[in-house]
């Protein structure tokens, strides 16, 4: 199996939900097509103001008495404010700022994880670099996929002489965009088991002697076969190479942010994406509108038709004359009122966008009592940090499958991506409930100044070592001092947090 994870950027399907496909190798399935009808605007966000322009009336329509000279120009003016883009790229940065690493439960870590964690996909990116991109496309549209393939060298070759060569499994992300078809069956114990996956690459080929063009390609894998299907001069895809799969599995392992189904999933930031069309459409008007305000209208009265015919030259040298003395010549200046309206609606949308992008940080815990949230931490994990952990999953299972494609056993391992970067809704709350932990010996002196810190309370200049040092044995209540006292009454367990908005 060879898979060069190029992307194809054909066009999607944009009408209404699909209720059948065409009988083609090319076909994108049913719920392909419904998921894509939620990407052209995501697509063309990410695009930034070039792909905004080029998709023309579709996000900025023609008004009606505009002609197509002026609503070229005016399109030509607008400009995006690139929220949604930003907010996919901040989303996607935090948890890899700091590289994927191995818990391992061994005293030598397998040659197989080495090179996987060093070289996942064998073009030399880690498998920090190839999580991230998984993890960006999960925040964009809702899921992402790591495929685990093996090298095709043309024989079967044997597991000393795999090893010998250095042939091994290598992991691919395929683009949601390019898994346009997959089948699944009821398994063995009643669950729903891959069967087949459709995903399309494009690749660049020699034409003639110095020329290039592109060429299409539909990648099939099942649990026991692969094929490759071309495009030929006329459209048509064509079986050109075919192999067999000797895992016996079809080796997906899909991540996702927003399931609605198996392979199936929703934009998370679908809302965002909105809100930042209305941004466009109103800064649109709104540099539209300064045109017209920053250059005054001339008004002019009481002037003879064929003067009016004979022209008006504004210049410093120039002076305008007229038979009529009740003749007048003035410039008409926008009132203003219409541009500050403008600039509230654009700050208002901002400041919507900035909120909503901030969400997914920010911990949601309920009306719980502290007993209960610290017993049950999954209750108040933000989106963030949940996407984390579900993308830790994925990564230790398409491992696991590598595994399985040199036939080697692994010792008890996990995966971790940082995740400590979360906006809590209480820190009062939690600086309390810290203290009370400490009170009660719960925790060392240094863990509790290493959370306060955390969580703002002290400047990340402090090094909770040093603190703990230079304390010694300084009682308990001078401990109580490093928190600023409130005039917030102390909260009780059920009592409902208090929510500092976020910050």
């Amino acid at each position: 199996m060879v898979n060069n994870n190029a992307q194809l950027p054909s066009p999607l399907s944009f009408g209404a939900m699909a209720t059948s496909t065409d009988d083609a190798v090319d076909a994108p399935c049913i719920a392909w097509n419904d998921m894509a009808a939620h990407w052209p605007l995501i697509l063309d966000l990410l695009g930034g103001t070039p792909a905004m322009r080029a998709a023309g009336k579709r996000w900025l329509p023609q008004e009606r008495a505009e002609s197509m000279v002026q609503y070229a120009a005016r399109l030509d003016r607008s400009i995006l404010y690139g929220a949604f883009k930003d907010t996919v790229k901040r989303l996607s940065g935090k948890p890899f700022s700091r590289p994927v690493t191995l818990d391992l439960d061994a005293e030598e870590e397998p040659e197989l994880l080495t090179a996987l964690m060093k070289n996942a996909d064998l073009q030399g990116r880690g498998i920090t670099q190839l999580a991230r991109d998984v993890y960006e496309d999960g925040v964009t549209f809702g899921l992402g996929h790591i495929l685990v393939d093996f090298p095709a060298i043309g024989r079967e070759l044997t597991l000393a002489e795999e090893r010998s060569m250095g042939v091994r499994p290598y992991m691919t992300r395929i683009s949601p965009v390019d898994l346009i078809g997959w089948r699944h069956e009821p398994g063995t114990n009643g669950e729903r088991k891959l069967i087949e996956i459709r995903f399309r690459e494009r690749v660049v080929v020699p034409d003639g002697e110095f020329g290039q063009k592109v060429a299409y390609r539909i990648r099939v894998v099942r649990p026991n076969e692969w094929q490759l299907w071309q495009e030929d001069d006329e459209g048509d895809f064509k079986l050109v190479e075919e192999g067999a799969n000797t895992l016996g599995i079809v080796p997906l392992v899909t991540f996702y942010a927003n399931r609605t189904g198996d392979m199936e999933a929703l934009p998370p930031l679908e809302d965002l994406a909105w809100l930042n069309l209305a941004h466009w459409q109103s800064l649109s008007d709104q540099r539209n509108i300064l045109r017209f305000a920053r250059v005054g209208i001339l008004f002019g009265s009481g002037f003879q038709e064929e003067e009016i015919e004979q022209g008006i030259t504004i210049g410093p040298t120039q002076m305008i004359a007229s038979t009529n003395p009740e003749a007048r010549l003035q410039y008409v200046e926008h009132s203003g009122a219409a541009i500050q309206s403008g600039e509230r609606d654009l700050e208002q949308l901002e400041a919507r966008m900035e909120t909503l992008g901030l969400t997914p940080f920010i911990e949601r815990t309920g009306n719980q009592t502290a007993t209960g949230r610290v017993l049950d931490e999954s209750k108040s994990q933000s989106a963030v940090q949940t996407w984390v952990r579900d993308l830790e999953n994925a990564l230790e299972q398409a491992i696991q499958i590598a595994a399985g494609w040199q036939k080697v056993e692994l010792p008890e391992y996990a995966v971790n991506i940082f995740s400590d970067f979360t906006i809590t809704q209480s820190r009062d709350g939690d600086a309390k409930l810290l203290l009370a932990m400490r009170a009660a010996g719960e925790i060392s002196h240094s863990t509790f100044l290493s959370e306060i810190k955390r969580r703002g309370i002290l400047s990340d200049a402090v090094d909770a070592a040093e603190e703990a040092d230079a304390l010694g044995d300084e009682t308990l209540a001078s401990v109580r001092d490093l928190i600023p006292p409130t005039d917030e009454p102390t909260q009780e367990p059920g009592d409902q947090p208090q929510d500092d908005g976020g910050e």
